[in-house]
């Protein structure tokens, strides 16, 4: 297992490479999204036209421009000082930040109707703070939708033996060996839904999803034509 420097799971080094990745992704649209997380995602956010929309660990603007696409009027934030720069480069008329949302974000309490993070809460060290920072974003009656690595994907996945050991760092294999060296931060599914209750927000949805075929590499722990959740949805309501 690697170390964990505090420089790990910094995006900023490996910004170029990261983008490339999500060209990737981004090709096939939102039904040909490879993870089969935007669909459902979408669906969970309702209809977002003409709605003020955060995009909670943007990165370099994937999902801001599939919201934005749909009416949304959208406000990315990440961490990535270079990753903002791509998203700003890729959608020029776009609203796109540099904070740290584990922290709070001056000028952003109660600005929102919805929030959604599209696999960035397993990057996020402090993970508390970043559920505090979403839902005193949002506005009474406003719903945040949260896509990320099912927590019980990680024992399959080998980031962690113990799925207990809440707090384990460990590579994301498959962005490592495309020279992203970057770091998964395990959380159990207790842990996610404690973080996000206490702040006052109310569950309304947990998903499950597959993984799909063209996406998957089936662990040989696994037998043939076994099937596991790889991600999951959660969605809340700010009340």
């Amino acid at each position: 297992m690697a170390t964990v420097t505090p420089e790990a799971g910094d995006y900023d080094a490996y910004a170029g490479q990261y983008a490339a990745n999500v060209a990737w992704r981004e090709q096939g649209g939102v039904d040909g999204d490879p993870f089969g997380l935007l669909p459902p995602l979408l669906k969970l956010l309702a209809d977002i036209g003409g709605c003020p929309v955060l995009d909670a660990g943007c990165g370099e603007g994937y999902l801001a421009r599939v919201l934005a696409a749909r009416g949304a009027q959208v406000t990315g934030i990440d961490i990535s000082p270079r990753l903002i720069e791509l998203a700003r480069a890729k959608d020029p008329g776009g609203d796109y930040r540099v904070a740290d949302l584990s922290q709070p974000v001056p000028g952003t309490a109660g600005c929102f109707d919805a929030a959604a993070s599209y696999l960035a809460l397993n990057d996020v060290k402090d993970y508390r703070g970043f559920a505090a920072t979403l839902a005193t974003s949002l506005k009474p009656g406003g719903r945040l939708a949260l896509a990320l690595n099912n927590p019980y994907s990680a024992v399959i996945d080998r980031h962690v033996i113990d799925y207990f050991d809440s707090g384990k760092a460990s590579p994301y294999r498959g962005l490592w060996e495309a020279g992203i060296k970057t770091y998964y931060y395990h959380r159990t599914l207790e842990n996610y839904l404690d973080a996000f209750l206490a702040t006052g927000l109310h569950l309304t949805k947990l998903t499950d999803i597959p993984a799909l075929a063209n996406a998957h590499r089936r662990d040989a722990s696994l037998p043939d034509g076994a099937r596991f959740p790889r991600f999951m949805l959660l969605a809340f309501i700010k009340p």
